[in-house]
């Protein structure tokens, strides 16, 4: 028996999220063991984040610059297809640009205006059009587009089944290597929150007066992990 119990805990550590415990009110071994599930779905929507900025030697020229672009940008986001609730700002602002003299004493060279947009779009084939469409427009900065998926409640489920199936396979192999029997399940925890990855997919812009191509990009899945921790009752 002691034999056995040695064996389990080799296993036991080799395997994450593992472990041997011992019930101390009833007495009772215990096998504790960790399964994780992963279902990808695909994404239905891109979130970009875009916008312009501008430098000027005036700091009012500046910003009367990257305002008029920035209207015009908008303008065709809408003529294109984009709601109004899909356009939000997420920045804004003016700051100073330096020089420095053979001194090392500073003067303000120019100044720099931005202004940023994350919009909303729920036709991820199309999203490097729409990026066109705001760049034809006058936007002049990418900062990132994220693919995702709205509706992931029957993912999450499937990832808790499999998680389920997984900590079951682990736990039998185990239990099968100890020369012990796998019996009932004493408790099942569910470990934290879903995790939802977006796989961020590489793009690029391709697009200027020469070449005339588009941008191109290819929408990327989600991945919706769940953990479970199952201990299950052991029998000779």
């Amino acid at each position: 028996m002691k034999k056995a119990l040695a064996i389990l805990m080799a296993l036991a550590m080799l395997l994450a999220g593992s472990a041997l415990a011992e019930a101390a009110s009833a007495g009772q071994r215990t096998l504790r063991v960790q399964g994780v599930g992963v279902v990808t779905v695909d994404a239905d929507r891109a979130t970009v984040s875009l916008g312009v900025r501008e430098v000027a030697p005036d700091v009012k020229r500046a910003q009367r610059t990257v305002n008029e672009r920035m209207d015009a940008v908008i303008a065709a986001l809408r003529e294109a297809g984009i709601e109004d609730g899909a356009i939000s700002s997420s920045g804004i602002g003016v700051y100073a640009n330096y020089s420095y003299d053979d001194n090392g004493d500073e003067t303000i060279s120019s100044y720099t205006a931005y202004n940023s947009l994350n919009v909303v779009v729920n036709d991820p084939d199309n999203v490097g059009m729409y990026i066109d469409v705001a760049f034809d427009a006058g936007a002049n900065s990418l900062d990132y587009v994220d693919f995702s998926a709205a509706n992931t409640a029957e993912a999450g489920e499937q990832a808790l089944q499999l998680a389920v199936e997984s900590a079951g396979k682990k736990a039998a192999v185990l239990a099968d290597a100890a020369g012990v029997k796998l019996g009932a399940i004493v408790e099942i925890v569910d470990n934290a929150d879903m995790n939802y990855y977006d796989e961020r997919n590489a793009y690029s812009i391709t697009k200027d007066a020469g070449m005339g191509a588009g941008t191109q990009l290819m929408p990327a899945r989600q991945q919706v992990t769940a953990t479970v921790t199952i201990t299950y009752a052991l029998e000779d």
